[in-house]
């Protein structure tokens, strides 16, 4: 009896540390998905106008690695929070069974509600909103697209 429950014992420590993701391995995950984005466009809350679009591999890389996803906070967003403007994160559709490279639609995968004086945003996809608090350095960075 011993010897069996002493198997099971070892049996669920080795499964449950074969589970063990570190924060390394999570925070290139995040890394990865967002970096599969081919454009990113700042676009002004006031006029709607596009401000800036960025296309370039390298710039967006920066971009995200600016962002400092593993230090967001899950947090309720204050009311008194007053939009500035909003990035989306955009990339071509995949390609179909059948379907023509040049037929594919660059389609918004994601957005990023930014809020002026506070250190806040807003993820909003796939019809779902999720909102953080960031650092000061990262909400500085990311208010600089809309000045």
């Amino acid at each position: 009896m011993k010897k069996i429950i002493l198997t099971i014992i070892l049996s669920a420590l080795f499964l449950c540390g074969c589970d063990a993701v570190n924060e390394k391995e999570q925070e290139s995950e995040y890394y990865s998905d967002l970096a599969k984005t081919q454009e990113i466009t700042a676009i002004s809350a006031d006029t709607s106008d596009i401000l800036q679009k960025m296309t370039e591999k390298q710039e967006i890389s920066d971009f995200i690695s600016a962002l400092d996803i593993e230090h967001w906070e899950l947090e309720s967003l204050p009311e008194t929070a007053k939009l500035t403007g909003t990035f989306q994160f955009s990339q071509e559709e995949t390609l179909k069974f059948g379907q023509d490279a040049s037929d594919r639609e660059i389609s918004t995968i994601c957005e990023i509600l930014c809020y002026e004086d506070i250190p806040y945003l807003t993820l909003k996809t796939a019809g779902v909103k999720i909102s953080f608090r960031v650092s000061e350095t990262t909400m500085e960075y990311l208010t600089q697209y809309f000045q």
